[in-house]
């Protein structure tokens, strides 16, 4: 189905869905289509249907049926673009990829409904509390992701500042980059928060931190720092020494040859250490349930408080574990793309 010229493919001829973008962009919509549509401004579908389990279910069977139809209507997208088999008329391509996403949806709509009327009752029951623990849950992984992204972005800012600063000569500035960066590694990231929380308004009144997301949000950058400034000094090291030299011989300045030749050369190396920075943080985001905020876990512990039952642990687990997959497979494929390593 692909368009052949000259011995390579033509790009224009690939399938729509079997292109990398697409890939990453279809993972998201699957993963939190429903939940976005759900929570659109004014509460548009509660007030269409009360039912939240309900709804919710219909968004899952359009995202979803959406994805067969993408699927199905994939070699009739390469047909159409084909230039042997090219349907000249456009409108019957989008009257057959209509037709699959309707079609699609349908099915899956019908499942979901015979599953509902046919299932044992006991087994329904456990479905419905699942669904209804899954909205609450999706509800606090915008705080767990949110939170990561920030502090992630934050810290390596300010860890390039700190690499440098313990590569200078000048005695106090590596000192006091060393000191920082020995401090927040040597001590635990909860113990970080509760002083930066509940500590520093015990110092001076002026240090209270009302809103508990920015002082989690504090506490994580600062720990994101320390970690990613070693990450970027080992990177910057590892770059060979011959291009320190041959930037000083074209009378580069220390601030040109970093900007210019060395940092750009490093970025390629932080990719790998870096994503596991990310996804070390997204799990340790759980810890921001001790000051009452409401991310995955806290969700998690109140449903648990409040139903006395533990198996809302299985959903949560199983949200981590789609939350960390998904931004595994982005930091992969920034790694196969960009990393020197591969």
């Amino acid at each position: 189905m692909f368009n052949v010229c000259e011995g390579h493919v033509n790009y224009s001829s690939i399938p729509l869905y079997r292109k990398r973008w697409f890939l990453v962009t279809l993972v998201f919509w699957i993963l939190w289509g429903p939940v976005v549509a759900y929570y659109l401004p004014f509460n548009l579908f509660a007030r269409v249907m009360a039912n939240r389990t309900i709804v919710l279910g219909i968004l899952c069977c359009v995202c979803w049926g959406a994805l067969l139809g993408i699927l199905g209507t994939g070699d009739a997208y390469a047909l159409r673009k084909n230039h042997v088999y090219k349907i000249k008329l456009k409108f019957v391509f989008i009257l057959v990829h209509v037709l699959f996403l309707v079609a699609a949806a349908l099915c899956i709509a019908a499942l979901t409904f015979a599953f509902f009327r046919f299932a044992p009752k006991t087994v329904l029951d456990f479905c419905k509390k699942i669904a209804l623990w899954a909205v609450q849950l999706m509800d606090g992984s915008r705080i767990t992701l949110w939170l990561t992204i920030l502090a992630v972005s934050a810290g390596l800012v300010l860890s390039l500042f700190l690499a440098l600063g313990k590569m200078t000569k000048n005695f106090w500035i590596n000192r006091a980059c060393s000191a920082y960066v020995f401090f927040f590694r040597g001590t635990p990231l909860l113990m970080q928060l509760y002083f930066i929380y509940y500590g520093l308004p015990q110092i001076a009144q002026i240090f209270t931190i009302n809103d508990r997301f920015l002082a989690a949000f504090i506490a994580f950058s600062l720990n994101s720092a320390a970690y990613c400034a070693e990450i970027i000094r080992a990177a910057i090291l590892s770059i060979d020494r011959g291009q320190f030299e041959a930037a000083k011989a074209l009378r580069m300045s220390y601030g040109q040859t970093m900007s210019l030749v060395i940092i750009p050369q490093s970025i390629r190396r932080l990719i790998p250490p870096v994503g596991n920075e990310f996804i070390m943080m997204l799990k340790d985001a759980s810890l921001v349930s001790i000051i009452a905020l409401t991310d995955i876990t806290k969700v998690t512990r109140s449903i648990s408080s409040s139903t006395a039952s533990a198996m809302v642990y299985i959903p949560a687990m199983v949200l981590y574990l789609i939350i960390t997959a998904v931004f595994t497979f982005i930091f992969h494929k920034l790694e196969s793309k960009y990393s020197v390593y591969v």
